[in-house]
This record gives structure tokens, C-alpha cells and sequence, in this order.
């Protein structure tokens, strides 16, 4: 666009909120009322601005709500690729492919390839999560429900190493505060053939417990571990704290040889109201 006659200021760019961003030929600058109506905008004398068209948070919202199948629920911004079926289910933002079937389920932000299959009051927490709700005792979100989260990693020493959620790096299982947990690990090693050991010796092991968490998120685990299979690998898992806020299953390995873990884990979770 040309300088009008009389300024030596232009439009550069129109923002997503419609604001118009000016420029001398060299540094962004705000207009004022004068040369903002020139150039045919409105002037805002309230905020200062100078604007194309008025803002609507709700059109942007949409346009952050993409290709989403919604027949039951809300989706909050930034819920993409969605299906939602029933009644009262809830996306509290930042989801993609997710799927929730059922009335009154709740996928948490950021939370992503998850699937709350059928119930009521379900809770996913977690990266590629499926749950079955428990009802919630007719009242509270994630007070009883059976979840299915799947964990792997490689270890390449004999240092414990705690296995990731969808294998994301960091990515662990949430804690839920004032519940007990039990748990079913199916955990299985695998050596890829890189240093010590031939490549197909595994040992396959099933870590199966319960972990009481206080409001404060302390743990206390109870747990054993079996083995399934030896096929000639000695090595171990425990469920156990990966952070102050996450758990999951730890492996140890062996010196000098690669393995390549995967851990199938089943949650059955008793929350409480009250306080642990």
C-alpha cells in the first residue's frame, strides 16, 4: 500500500485480533486517530488502537476447533480431530484424536490419541490413555475407573530407568491424589543385539500391586514381580515414583547391552472424597 497524501506512516499488517499495525518504512508504530481513519479504519479511543474489524473470541475458538465430531459434549480451544458421543463429555483443551463415548467424561488438557470407551464420569490423564468410567459413585469425576496405558524405553547399563508414557520424553502416569491404584504390568525386555548377548533374548515379567497416594501426592507401593518367560535375559521392573507428580514402571538392565523395552499396564483406581 501507498503513503496517503500527508503521512508518513502506512498499514503493514492486520493482526488476528484486527488491530492494523503500522510502519514509517523501517519501524513498527501506532497510529493515531487522524491517520488510522485516513487509510479507512476505525479508531478505538478507549484502547488506542486502530482496527480492520471487530474481534470475536468465540470465531477465533471455532476456527481452533477443527475437524471435530461433537454429539454430546463441549470441546474447549485447541480440541482437534475429535469425536464426542453422549452426553455432558468434556475437552478441556489442547486434545487431538481423542474419542469419548458415554455421558459425563472429562479428557484433561493436553492430553492426546486417547479413548474414553464407555461408563460415565471418566477421567484421562494420560498420553494415549484408554479408560472405562465406573460412574463416579453417581456424583464426582474419576472417583472409580479401569485404565490401560502402554510405557516403553531402552536401557543400554544396569542404571534403573524409568519408562515413558508413548514413549514422549518425561511423559509418565499421573498421580491422582487421595486414591489407591492397583496395578498390572506386563513388562517385557528384549535385547536388540547391540553389545553383550545375542539379539532375542528377552525375560518377560508382570509387576502386579497397589500404590496409595495422599492429597499431597506421597506414595506407598505394595507390589511383586513374577516372571512369565525367561528367555535368557536377567533383568527387572517395579512400578514406582517417576517424579513428585508421575509413576510408572522402572526397568534395569545390563552393562554394555541395548534393550528394548514395552510395558502394557492395567490401572483400576478407588478415589476418595475425603483426605488421605
Amino acid at each position: 500500500m501507498d503513503y496517503k497524501k500527508g503521512y508518513n506512516i502506512k498499514p503493514k499488517e492486520v493482526l488476528k485480533t484486527g488491530e492494523i499495525l503500522f510502519t514509517d518504512g523501517t519501524n513498527d508504530v501506532v497510529p493515531n486517530q487522524a491517520a488510522c481513519e485516513a487509510y479507512g479504519y476505525t479508531y478505538n479511543a478507549a484502547t488506542g488502537t486502530c482496527t480492520a474489524f471487530k474481534y470475536d473470541s468465540t470465531l477465533d475458538r471455532k476456527f481452533n476447533n477443527i475437524h471435530n465430531n461433537v454429539r454430546g459434549g463441549t470441546t474447549e480451544y485447541g480440541t482437534k480431530n475429535t469425536i464426542l458421543n453422549g452426553q455432558q463429555n468434556v475437552t478441556k483443551g489442547n486434545n487431538f484424536n481423542n474419542i469419548i463415548n458415554g455421558e459425563k467424561h472429562q479428557i484433561e488438557l493436553g492430553a492426546k490419541n486417547a479413548n474414553l470407551l464407555a461408563g460415565s464420569y471418566g477421567n484421562i490423564q494420560n498420553q494415549g490413555e484408554v479408560v472405562i468410567g465406573g460412574g463416579g459413585f453417581g456424583t464426582t469425576l474419576a472417583l472409580a475407573q479401569t485404565s490401560f496405558v502402554q510405557q516403553s524405553g531402552n536401557t543400554t547399563d544396569a542404571t534403573e530407568t524409568s519408562l515413558y508414557t508413548q514413549y514422549i520424553t518425561n511423559k509418565f502416569i499421573e498421580k491422582v491424589a487421595n486414591s489407591v491404584i492397583g496395578f498390572e504390568a506386563n513388562v517385557i525386555g528384549v535385547n536388540i543385539g547391540v553389545g553383550e548377548g545375542n539379539a532375542g533374548e528377552y525375560r518377560y515379567l508382570q509387576v502386579t500391586g497397589a500404590v496409595k497416594f495422599t492429597n499431597g501426592l506421597a506414595s506407598t507401593y505394595t507390589q511383586s514381580t513374577a516372571t512369565i518367560a525367561n528367555g535368557g535375559l536377567t533383568i527387572s521392573a517395579q512400578m514406582k515414583d517417576a517424579t513428585a507428580t508421575s509413576f510408572g514402571i522402572a526397568v534395569t538392565g545390563l552393562e554394555e547391552t541395548r534393550i528394548q523395552w514395552t510395558a502394557s499396564i492395567k490401572l483400576w483406581q478407588n478415589k476418595i472424597t475425603q483426605t488421605i
